[in-house]
């Protein structure tokens, strides 16, 4: 039994393990192919060097296919990936929010583990071997390197933060159907940037709320980073999957709202600025907003209702009030554009899911030949659950090769 795995990344290396566990004593020659000069490069700047393994409260709902997902991840779960870890020697750390990280704190503890392992099992791992053509001669898989597999796991990784990347036309090549690409888990360009521009690095936590066509999509609570294309932050990074969902199939322009006193609502903010305004009357209205975010984005509020910075808040009056309690609570972007690849931390979009079974991702088109990790179109939310779905891919497919 020979078997070739495409790509050595999350998905890549667990799978070998997988699947060397299972041939162990047997007749059998497992390969991975890494086009890079080393494997798990994008592993190593995951979780800003950390590696944010998997997170504790993943659920199907969170993923952009719930319906394919829940076969595996019922099998592959959050304890079920920390087990296969503990088993390679990791051991792992959540935080309040779910998110799993390495004991050590380094992302390079993580590959470590699971490179030490592949070796242990007597897995090849060819660096800088790009693989450009799958040709399928009788019942073997021949390569572009002229060598013969029994069988072959597309495990090449998604279109996110990769150079020179064919993984798609692999895909192709075999005769599947590639679904539209879009970047993921990115950073969001505005129609106007008048306002971001002239708060670039600007920091402040926030309430967003996405709406699409009218409708409100989803919410988020974190930090939010202006920028002068846009929008940036976790919070900003959350919502980008929806619209990425959104622009593969639309046009239409999605709206997103910010609220940048959540901790308030409208009536207590006018209240609290009202009783601003009566304790000290000679103050430039510049300032008003200075104890509820960064000065620079409360003179952008109040600019941008056509209040005065200069005016003395005893100028104010009720309208003026509610016009700056209303912008602080709900301004709204226009979202234009994703930001490229080289941004982005995933792909929205990837092999069609149809082309595949979702309890052992074997294609129904080309028996013996398989898909796993974000090759899929598959993409979740930022803490940890990308991952998860990695290896979780990886071990499915890794205990499914040999039957």
């Amino acid at each position: 039994m020979k078997i070739a795995i495409i790509g050595g990344g999350a998905s890549g290396l667990s799978c070998a393990i997988a699947a060397g566990r299972k041939t162990a004593g047997k007749n059998a020659e497992i390969v991975i192919y890494e086009s890079k000069d080393r494997v798990g490069k994008k592993l190593l700047a995951t979780g800003n060097g950390r590696c944010n393994m998997f997170n504790l409260y993943a659920r199907t709902e969170d993923y952009s296919s719930p319906d394919f997902v829940r076969d595996i991840l019922s099998r592959y779960d959050a304890e079920a990936v920390r087990l296969f870890f503990q088993s390679i020697g990791l051991y792992t750390r959540a935080d309040e929010e779910g998110r799993a990280y390495p004991l050590s704190n380094q992302a390079s503890g993580v590959l470590d583990a699971l490179r030490l392992e592949c070796e242990h099992l007597g897995v090849k791992i060819l660096c800088e071997s790009e693989i450009t053509d799958i040709k399928k001669q009788g019942k073997a898989f021949v390569l572009s390197d002229g060598r013969a597999y029994d069988k072959v796991v597309l495990a090449c990784g998604g279109k996110a933060v990769a150079k020179n990347f064919g993984g798609y036309e692999l895909l192709k090549g075999t005769g599947h159907t590639v679904t539209k690409l879009m970047p993921a888990l990115t950073k969001l360009t505005v129609k106007d940037n008048t306002f971001t521009k002239q708060l670039k690095g600007i920091r402040h936590k926030a309430n967003l709320k996405l709406y699409i066509d009218g409708k409100k999509i989803t919410e988020e609570n974190g930090e939010l980073l202006f920028a002068d294309y846009g929008l940036s932050g976790i919070a900003v990074m959350q919502l980008s999957s929806f619209v990425a969902r959104h622009f593969r199939v639309s046009k239409t322009l999605p709206v997103a709202e910010c609220d940048f006193v959540p901790s308030m609502s409208f009536g207590e903010l006018c209240q609290a600025t009202e009783r601003i305004c009566g304790y000290n009357k000679d103050m430039k209205a510049e300032n008003l907003l200075t104890g509820f975010m960064p000065k620079k984005l409360g003179e952008a509020v109040i600019k941008s209702v056509g209040v005065p910075l200069s005016a003395a808040v005893s100028q104010l009056g009720t309208k003026d009030i509610k016009s700056i309690a209303s912008a602080c609570k709900s301004f709204k972007f226009e979202i234009s554009a994703l930001r490229p690849f080289d941004d982005a931390q995933v792909t929205s979009g990837g092999a069609d899911l149809r082309d595949f079974d979702s309890n052992t991702l074997e294609s129904k088109k080309v028996k013996n030949l398989y898909c796993c990790g974000e090759l899929l179109d598959i993409d979740g939310p930022c803490g940890g659950y990308n991952l998860l779905w990695a290896f979780a891919c990886g071990l499915a497919v890794g205990e499914n090769l040999i039957n």
